[in-house]
């Protein structure tokens, strides 16, 4: 089997970035056809702001291995998720 080269920074941000993308494109498509049907504005918006909140949480947790900084990103995290609730309902009761 054939060594693979190691991954340098500009990879793994490379790498990191696809995976963002995909899970945006993800959780965009999924608003679009549940949610927010007749809005697609809204699912890109609430699909862009699911992944930003899924990435912290990801970072979250992985700081909580390390318990580093925890206390910061848990009231980012308290208050994105509430914003995007609040946000969400608002944005379905009005349209």
């Amino acid at each position: 089997m054939p060594e693979l080269p190691p991954l340098g920074m500009e990879q793994l941000i490379n790498v990191l970035y696809a995976i963002y993308y995909f899970i945006r494109e993800v959780v965009s498509k999924l608003f679009e056809y549940t949610l927010f049907r007749g809005r697609p504005d809204l699912a890109t918006l609430y699909g862009d702001a699911l992944t930003i909140l899924i990435s912290l949480t990801a970072v979250y947790l992985l700081l909580e291995l390390f318990a580093a900084a925890r206390r910061i990103i848990k009231w980012l995290l308290l208050i994105g998720w509430l914003l995007l609730i609040v946000s969400m309902v608002a944005g379905a009761a009005g349209g």
